[in-house]
């Protein structure tokens, strides 16, 4: 005769093999939108796929069905051509999305509802508003959202933030120049899809400080903390055929005290001599940073490193994926354990938000203090 267990020790086994498998499940991620950094996004969470246990790369769009066939047959990963599609696929978890700035909002709002959890490209949105709705929405949803600054996850910049910048004292001074070039022909109009956004407000939200430099913004708050006010100015003095800035050029006050400012250009000529550039003084010494590395370290009595050279860029739009595959590891790795992920929305908009507000100071030709009323600031 056959034995049975009793109902008690079935229902324990029954939730120990619920778990073990729930556990064992790996985050379903899909990427929308396969331009540049869309496949870095591929191609990052692929070899997650391989190294760990929790991730999986199960789906690739782009409204292009030539590159999203192409993509997910190099791939092997199902395709879609609508985010609409692939929101309707159980197997996705997570949408990551690389897609043209103005769609980030609408883009993550349709995820946001439908449950799936957001990892997002910088700008996170175009405006304040949409940002907000994008924070608020993932609260309401009980589902994360997250904010690619990869820049935090270079070797150097880490080594700074958490081992050297308490030996540097009362920081008192955070400088920053990004001179980087792009021309109309190769960038803002070199295909039919960057003719549709690029260099327009509507649809890019910004330009040199809103694409580019956002990044060195996003390190400026994450090393010295949150910004109490901005005075600024921008133009577009090189590019005809644009309307968003390709100068930028800003002073800021933390609310610990320290200034900081912000030079940047998508001017930089000769285009052979390109290079990004962070220095934070304090009242021990300073530290500069050249492209994510550690060109000087100067503190008095204890610290003293200094590079022989700068080596100047070429060419600054392909991005090493090394730091997106880090960032993405993170998210995921905290969507498996529930925990939080530090660059979430309310993170992401901080940049965005001292971005706003020295373009609202070189309109108005004064000190704006933050935070900005959402309302009324686009």
């Amino acid at each position: 005769m056959k034995q049975f267990l009793p109902k008690r020790e079935n229902y324990i086994i029954f939730i120990l093999i619920f778990n073990s498998q729930y556990m064992s499940k790996r985050i379903g991620v899909a990427v929308v939108g396969l331009g540049s950094i869309g496949k870095t996004h591929v191609k990052a969470l692929k070899d997650l796929e391989k190294e760990t246990e929790f991730v999986k790369l199960v789906a690739v769009v782009d409204q292009i069905k030539s590159i999203a066939e192409k993509i997910g047959s190099e791939y092997g990963t199902p395709y879609y051509t609508t985010i609409d599609e692939v929101l309707r696929n159980s197997e996705v978890d997570v949408i990551s999305i690389a897609t043209p700035s103005y769609l980030h909002a609408p883009q993550a709002i349709l995820a946001i509802e439908y449950g799936k959890h957001v990892i997002v490209e910088k700008p996170m949105a175009t405006t304040l508003a949409g940002a907000r709705e994008m924070v608020s929405r993932a609260e309401r949803n009980e589902v994360k959202l997250g904010v690619i600054f990869q820049e935090r996850y270079a070797p150097d910049i880490r080594r700074l933030k958490n081992d050297i910048l308490k030996e540097l004292g009362r920081i008192y001074l955070i400088e920053s120049e990004l001179k980087w070039y792009r021309d109309m022909k190769g960038y803002y109009k070199r295909d039919e899809i960057a003719r549709s956004w690029r260099g327009m407000w509507n649809t890019e939200g910004g330009g040199v400080m809103t694409n580019q430099g956002i990044h060195t913004i996003d390190l400026m708050i994450w090393l010295n903390g949150e910004v109490e006010e901005v005075s600024g100015f921008v133009d577009n003095l090189t590019h005809d055929g644009i309307e968003v800035e390709d100068t930028a050029v800003a002073i800021m006050r933390y609310k610990n005290g320290a200034l900081g400012t912000i030079s940047q250009t998508v001017s930089m000529k000769p285009t052979t001599y390109q290079y990004r550039k962070i220095r934070v003084n304090g009242s021990n010494g300073f530290v500069e940073i050249t492209d994510g590395s550690l060109s000087t370290v100067a503190i008095e009595g204890k610290i003293e490193e200094s590079k022989s050279s700068v080596e100047y860029k070429k060419e600054t739009i392909a991005q090493p994926g090394n730091l997106h595959k880090e960032l993405l590891r993170d998210f995921l790795r905290a969507l498996s354990e529930d925990n939080d992920f530090p660059i979430n929305g309310k993170e992401g908009m901080k940049s965005l938000e001292v971005i706003k507000a020295v373009y609202l100071s070189s309109v108005n030709r004064q000190v704006v203090k933050l935070p900005l009323d959402v309302r009324i600031v686009v």
